[in-house]
């Protein structure tokens, strides 16, 4: 028992009042040497500290621009609150003159509605009896038209009849003039003939020359009616150019007497 007792060895146990550097000598003879890290930089820290600063600042001055918006709004709230205010006494104290005056107005338009029944009858009555006459003086000249158509047809026809029969009594007269021509040269006894037929051309010539004149005549005439033709429509055109008138002039007062109903 005592031979075990000395072949056991006590463990050694560190006590509080063994030096620090014998700790550190057993502990760095338990534990094999570690590298030894550099310091950790202290860069990140100091950039945090500057964004943090930022957003402090940012949030300070977004507070000032909202802090001068309220003031601005609350300012021009209040002057409109006055202006309201201004714009409510003008008009209670505008109500009793705008009672007078309407009353006023609705006597006035009384007056006027009365007013404008007469004159709405008077110029029905003046339209009826423009009309009236306006429609007679339309036909008139609708018929004097018509009738100066027909008459222009006529003498064209008739123009158109007197000149074929020209060209015809030339063509004769030619034929004769080569006739006469070829005769010549003939004896003494065909000369009588020859003056029969100089006679024949003479009157010939007589005829033509009616015939011409005629045709003179015939273009005078036609001349006269186109021009009767062209005064006549300027007439019309001028009586229709006044009723024109004479309608605008009414409806420009029934429309400044009585604006509300329709012309007829």
């Amino acid at each position: 028992m005592t031979k075990e007792k000395s072949s056991r060895r006590e463990p050694f146990i560190a006590r509080r009042d063994e030096p620090v550097a014998l700790r550190a000598d057993l502990s760095v003879q338990k534990k094999k040497p570690r590298p030894i890290s550099p310091p950790p930089v202290a860069e990140p820290k100091k950039l945090g500290f500057i964004v943090l600063c930022f957003l402090v600042g940012l949030l300070s001055l977004s507070l000032a621009a909202l802090s001068a918006f309220s003031w601005r709004q609350s300012q021009s709230q209040q002057q409109l609150q006055q202006r309201f205010d201004d714009l409510a006494k003008r008009l209670e104290s505008s109500d009793e003159s705008v009672a007078q005056s309407g009353a006023v107005l609705a006597i006035k338009l009384s007056k006027q509605e009365e007013t404008l029944v007469m004159h709405w009858s008077e110029i029905k009555k003046l339209w009826g009896v423009a009309n009236d006459r306006n429609k007679k003086a339309i036909k008139t000249l609708q018929l004097a038209d018509a009738d100066a158509k027909k008459g222009l047809k006529k003498i064209q026809q008739s123009q158109t009849s007197l000149q074929t029969t020209l060209s015809s009594v030339r063509k004769s007269l030619k034929s004769m003039q080569v006739e006469v021509k070829k005769v010549g040269s003939a004896s003494l006894v065909a000369s009588a003939q020859t003056d029969g037929f100089q006679e024949q051309i003479q009157s010939l010539e007589h005829k033509l020359k009616g015939f011409d004149n005629e045709t003179a005549s015939l273009q005078k005439l036609i001349e006269k009616n186109r021009q009767s033709q062209g005064r006549r429509l300027v007439e019309f055109e001028q009586a229709v150019k006044s009723m024109d008138a004479f309608r605008r002039q009414t409806n420009d007062k029934f429309s400044r007497l009585h604006p509300g109903p329709a012309a007829p």
